[in-house]
């Protein structure tokens, strides 16, 4: 794919196509990481916020808060 550095507002961007957003698994509000290699531009999708908290302990919507017993001097 070959695209063209462009004016947007007062910064510049590079468009990609529908095409290659979808062969590399990106979307529209994804952010990446962009480093110079040599020669080259390296862009690289950035875990989003779900990937870092893929591993938290979540409760469930029906479960609350009344199982967890009070650690310090909080009135419940």
């Amino acid at each position: 794919m070959i695209s063209q550095v462009a004016k947007w507002g007062n910064s510049q961007g590079i468009r990609l196509e529908k095409r290659a957003m979808q062969s590399l698994g990106l979307c529209i509000g994804d952010t990446v990481e962009i480093t110079k290699n040599g020669d080259d531009i390296v862009i690289k999708p950035t875990h989003g916020i779900d990937w870092y908290l893929q591993d938290y302990e979540r409760f469930e919507k029906d479960e609350g808060w009344e199982h967890i017993e009070p650690t310090g001097r909080e009135v419940w």
